[in-house]
């Protein structure tokens, strides 16, 4: 099968809640810790609009034009923060959650941001691994921003374990 990566229309933004589930039923494997997110609710359709109208959204089509995967961001502390990226499970493992993410950095490139930052979970192979293979390192929330701290309380709030989770950056070239 071939994938078109590209921006994502109105019309898909209702489908990635599907793909964000599917993509989240990793972590009812991961232990009982995180079981949790494999039933919880994915990015409300609103949020997903507010991204795409901004130009932040994209998807990884396949032959019939679904989505397989997205990637969302917004701007943060002047920086590319990637708010969710997800790959359907029967689609994963074929470099779609790479082209995506290249499709962040082109974006964030052309707004003259230095970095795509994310938020993550440090343990998990499919986290934190996953970036550091693509570029990304762990850095501390002052360094990016009180956005940055910001968004990692909020996930303390939610329920993340915050000794299990980090920041990481990606520098982009200028």
């Amino acid at each position: 099968m071939s994938y078109a990566i590209r921006a994502a229309t109105s019309a898909d933004l209702p489908l990635l809640a599907q793909v964000e589930l599917s993509a989240a039923a990793l972590f009812a494997q991961a232990g009982p810790g995180l079981a949790w997110l494999a039933q919880g609710e994915p990015l409300p359709l609103s949020t997903l609009q507010t991204l795409q109208q901004h130009g932040g959204v994209w998807v990884a089509a396949d032959d019939q034009d679904r989505p397989s995967g997205f990637l969302a961001a917004q701007p943060l502390d002047g920086q590319w923060f990637i708010v969710e990226l997800s790959v359907a499970l029967p689609h994963q493992r074929q470099g779609l959650g790479a082209r995506l993410l290249d499709a962040a950095a082109a974006h964030a490139q052309a707004l003259g941001c230095a970095c795509l930052t994310l938020s993550t979970y440090r343990h998990l192979s499919w986290n934190a691994l996953y970036y550091a293979r693509h570029g990304f390192s762990e850095i501390e929330a002052a360094a990016l921003g009180t956005g940055h701290a910001l968004k990692l309380a909020h996930e303390a709030q939610d329920g993340h374990d915050p000794a299990l989770r980090c920041l990481m950056r990606k520098p982009l070239a200028r």
